[in-house]
């Protein structure tokens, strides 16, 4: 009997569901140099699963392929320009094996690391085209939603989901967009507000932060929840990278990321996971805190 998964927006309105945690730091802790995390895929692709695998057995439902830097600007300067499609087909496929047909996995898409006019020299259109190229691969493996993650910048977001939508867009849309500065702001100067805005504008179905320090994100988080109803996604990273050994660390400890995720589960985040320097241990742990949480 094949089993039917409830879909993820239903799903949000009952549960709060678990993300898995940090890829690339998850690689880089395995002792594999790469000049972008998506190599992994074809070079490496029995840590990509057991990573996800370890991520699964801690206690996520929630996952993203591992295609963040997986769109063609991004493979070209590694080298790789070549397998784009390869890659990506292999980033979603790796991780469903790994996760099984029981979990939400999404469709990843990170910045392409182009600067749009008038800052830059690319176009709207070039940059849409590029996203749409990856979508075509990435949506004919069929995920269950689509996750914009990392953006910092307006203009690329818009770019990037109007490709994503011309490659034929049929599942949830959810978009996280990071605050990377002190002032709560992303590196274009984007206000939580400001990005929410846009998200909510573009038909994101689900909004939220990632990939910043976790008292800014979960501030970001709070400010975005006051513009928007839509279901909250939050991934912060492990606290501050340090240098240990030799070896960069996070400060963060599994402690601290359950601190986070009860925080940002009281302001009303539905998907909670983590970023850079995330781990199997953290995600346990928030895991175990919001499944025992009575006030949740």
């Amino acid at each position: 009997m094949t089993h039917v998964k409830t879909p993820l927006l239903n799903r949000l309105q009952a549960d709060i569901l678990i993300a898995n945690g940090a890829m690339g730091t998850a690689l880089a802790a395995r002792g594999l140099t790469l000049t972008n995390s998506a190599i992994a895929n074809v070079a490496h692709p029995d840590a990509v699963r057991d990573i996800f695998r370890e991520y699964r057995d801690a206690g996520a439902l929630v996952f993203q392929s591992n295609t963040f830097v997986a769109n063609l600007p991004m493979l070209e300067h590694a080298g790789y320009g070549e397998q784009h499609d390869e890659i990506n087909r292999a980033g979603v496929r790796l991780a469903r094996e790994a996760i099984g047909d029981d979990a939400y996995l999404a469709a990843n898409f990170g910045p392409c690391g182009l600067m749009l006019e008038p800052l830059g020299k690319a176009t709207a259109d070039e940059v849409a085209a590029i996203y749409e190229r990856e979508a075509r691969v990435l949506l004919a493996e069929g995920p269950d939603f689509v996750l914009f993650e990392t953006f910092e910048a307006l203009e690329e977001l818009e770019a990037a989901v109007a490709g994503v939508r011309a490659a034929g867009l049929s599942v949830p849309l959810a978009i996280t967009f990071s605050f990377s500065q002190p002032s709560g702001r992303s590196m274009m100067g984007v206000s939580p507000r400001q990005a929410a805005e846009t998200m909510v504008a573009l038909g994101a179905d689900i909004v939220g932060a990632n990939c910043g320090l976790p008292e800014v994100t979960v501030a970001a988080l709070r400010d975005i929840a006051d513009a928007t109803d839509k279901p909250l996604m939050v991934q912060a990273n492990a606290g501050i990278p340090e240098i240990r050994g030799g070896e960069t660390c996070f400060s963060g400890t599994p402690e601290d990321a359950v601190a986070l995720a009860l925080e940002s589960a009281q302001i009303g985040a539905r998907i909670i996971g983590g970023c850079c320097g995330t781990t199997p241990a953290h995600i346990r742990a928030v895991a175990a805190a919001v499944a025992v949480s009575p006030s949740l």
